[in-house]
């Protein structure tokens, strides 16, 4: 089974989501995330940024510490068509303005409505932490 999470820029959610999922998840079962937008203010392409390369990831990187995961050498995504193809199950987070067409319809998707953790305090952020964690463990209870 692979799971693909998707969030606006690859930054909090989708990453969160992918690292709990594949802390908790059984064998033969793996996630990876990417964004729906994952470039600058200038449209500059920001694929293969380390989150601790990314300002305001700081707090993303410190909540999953707090879980025994390190995620600082993680690398932004951006979404592409075959990595919709590729998943059997795809979560999206982003907010539906920012979806390519090839999301909408699809059948493999399911939508989760998290909040952005973008400039949110690190309360807000170990809320959106958890609150990602228990539909994490919905869908792998949902796959066994």
């Amino acid at each position: 089974m692979k799971v693909l999470f998707v969030c606006r820029g690859n930054v909090g959610r989708s990453q969160m989501a992918e690292a709990v999922f594949n802390q908790l998840a059984p064998d033969g079962c793996t996630a990876t995330s990417a964004g729906t937008k994952v470039f600058d203010k200038d449209g500059n392409s920001k694929e293969g940024e380390r989150l601790a390369d990314r300002v305001g990831a700081e707090q993303v990187i410190e909540v999953l510490r707090e879980f025994d995961i390190e995620s600082g050498s993680a690398q932004r995504n951006q979404i592409t068509e075959d990595m919709v193809e590729e998943a059997d199950t795809v979560v999206v987070m982003a907010e539906r303005e920012t979806w390519p067409e090839y999301l909408i319809n699809n059948e493999k998707v399911i939508y989760w409505e998290i909040t952005d953790p973008k400039a949110k305090g690190i309360d807000d952020t170990r809320q959106i932490r958890d609150q990602i964690t228990e539909l994490v463990k919905n869908l792998i209870a949902e796959i066994n």
